[in-house]
């Protein structure tokens, strides 16, 4: 087959066409054909040593009697060639079933590099640094690590009356507080300093403390402003928090009856950052890459265990049994390949399905959404395997028809299982969404019962104080009669004038106001501070009144 040939039978494959590629006849065999056909013949002789880890639904062996067996998709792949070629193969099992390890270790890339086996039979990551040691095969896919957790109780964005806002607008809304009441304090004694004749009221700082707490309570306020400045800087604040009150209502509600969850972590960096245990399996290529060589350029080097951080976990179990020890009870992230979580959370729901467990209570853990991190994988060689550019050509027939990918969802339902969001739009409220009014409650009693001892503990202090103060009093001599204070007070006021000292001409309001006669009394007509008129009785003993209160 010449150029041509090949070029347009690669256009056909590339789109499906039904054109086998094995029968076609030629006049004239290809190089390729004829170097195939021999490494066929020749295959169908050999056995070949292959080694192999325990990963999951991926990969692993069985013992059938003295001889192992292999299991798993990547074993499924090479039941398609040992059909196709005819060939047998033997396991030989590398020790601590892991791909890298330390040097002394009989791993399965030392068994390659030794050239003890001539294949390794599991979904390998392809790592840049070790590509001059052993070969790969055709990459199969670039698959997804993702997190399985439990699955939380309560969504990160929080629950209860804190969770319409995030922290930062809690942060801003309390800087307002604190900002807002002494801003309004400054203002106000500003202009009162700058406009002396106006009849404009100082506010103290605590009254626009207590004004600024009252409005975001939508609490009254006795504060009656009467200058334009004052107005402003009240009305503000009210509109202010009306549109925050009316924001966080709408939200409140959202949440309190959604059920849409988020999870505490949205990156691979929270983890490391979050200071969360995670754990994986021994044989995984996360553990690989971590222990592979500081030299490597691969993107993912130096970089996956900062954002995982140390608090990791190697455990030498299944998965199932990693899922009951270390996720569910010890609370721990398990970081595996996106299709062996998928087969792991099919397995245990079906599992609870079956022991009749209720619907709400099977789906116990959840996938986060984003990648750990993304590998190649295929399998790898000796350096000297002969037969790889044969399974290379193999393999990759397979990967265009789709053989593998099937392979890969084969077992898994089409539908998600256990999502995030369950679909629930019925939710009752909780206690743990009212625990912050219970909090706010407990607290409040608590600073009015420490503020009513500070109290009690002032007055037993003045009242030794006086006490003392007596005693020394009259051991120096002073007279002590006994008198109480409020009578002692009372006569420190000066009494007031005489009636007829104060209606006596000239009268006071003469001189801002008219006298008239009014159903038989006489009343003087005065203009108040507020801008109204007043009448005041004239030569009666409740003008003195009057008198006194303006």
């Amino acid at each position: 087959m010449g150029y041509a040939e090949i070029f347009f039978a690669g256009l056909c494959l590339n789109a499906t066409c039904d054109v086998d590629l094995d029968n076609v006849t030629t006049s004239v065999p290809s190089y390729f054909q004829l170097k195939f056909a021999e490494l066929e013949e020749e295959l169908k002789t050999e056995t070949l040593v292959l080694t192999t880890i325990q990963n999951g639904e991926l990969s692993g062996y069985q013992k059938i009697g003295d001889d192992l067996v292999g299991n798993g998709i990547a074993f499924d792949i090479i039941q398609i060639l040992q059909n196709k070629y005819k060939f047998n193969y033997t396991i030989v099992l590398p020790e601590d079933e892991t791909f890298l390890g330390a040097s002394n270790q009989r791993t399965a890339k030392r068994l390659l590099e030794k050239e003890e086996v001539d294949m390794a039979v599991a979904f390998l990551p392809i790592i840049e640094s070790i590509r001059n040691e052993i070969v790969y095969s055709t990459s199969f896919d670039v698959a997804e690590w993702v997190v399985l957790m439990n699955r939380p109780k309560e969504s990160a964005t929080g629950s209860g009356l804190l969770a319409p806002f995030t922290t930062e607008v809690w942060i801003m809304i309390i800087f307002s507080i604190l900002t807002v009441g002494p801003l309004i304090f400054l203002m106000v004694l500003i202009r009162a300093r700058l406009c002396k004749n106006d009849d404009s009221d100082v506010y103290s700082l605590s009254t626009c403390l207590w004004f600024v707490y009252g409005a975001l309570l939508k609490q009254g306020s006795t504060v009656n402003p009467r200058t334009d400045t004052s107005r402003l800087l009240f009305s503000t604040w009210w509109l202010f928090i009306l549109i925050l009150t009316a924001f966080y209502t709408a939200n409140l509600t959202a949440f309190l009856t959604l059920s849409k969850f988020t999870l505490p972590i949205t990156a691979p960096e929270d983890i490391g950052k979050k200071h969360y245990r995670w754990v994986t399996n021994k044989g995984n290529p996360v553990r690989d890459q971590i222990l592979a060589d500081k030299n490597d350029e691969h993107i993912y080097q130096e970089k996956l265990i900062e954002k995982l951080g140390n608090l990791k976990v190697f455990a030498n179990y299944p998965d199932m049994e990693i899922l009951d020890s270390y996720v569910y009870k010890r609370d721990m992230m398990f970081i595996r390949e996106k299709t062996v979580i998928n087969h792991i959370m099919y397995k245990d729901y079906r599992q609870k399905a079956n022991g009749g467990m209720e619907e709400s209570k099977r789906c116990t853990y959840v996938i986060a959404k984003f990648p750990i991190v993304k590998f190649s994988r295929a399998f790898a060689y000796s350096k000297n395997f002969k037969y790889k550019e044969l399974f290379n050509y193999a393999i990759q027939r397979l990967i265009e028809g789709g053989i593998i990918e099937f392979k890969l969802k084969e077992n898994l339902p089409d539908a998600e299982i256990c999502p995030l969001d369950l679909g629930s739009t019925e939710r009752k409220l909780r206690n743990t969404d009212l625990l912050l009014t219970y909090i706010i409650v407990g607290g409040g009693l608590a600073v009015a019962l420490c503020v009513f001892l500070m109290e009690v503990l002032w007055r037993v202090c003045q009242r030794r104080y006086r006490k003392r103060k007596a005693g020394r009093m009259r051991a120096n001599g002073w007279p002590n009669n006994h008198k109480s204070r409020a009578f002692r007070s009372n006569l420190q006021v000066t009494p007031p004038p005489s009636y007829q000292t104060l209606f006596k001409p000239p009268f006071y309001y003469e001189r801002g106001g008219t006298k008239k006669f009014v159903n038989g009394r006489d009343y003087w007509i005065v203009d108040g501070k507020n801008g109204l008129k007043q009448m005041i009785p004239l030569r009666t003993p409740s003008a003195l009144l009057f008198q006194f209160s303006n």
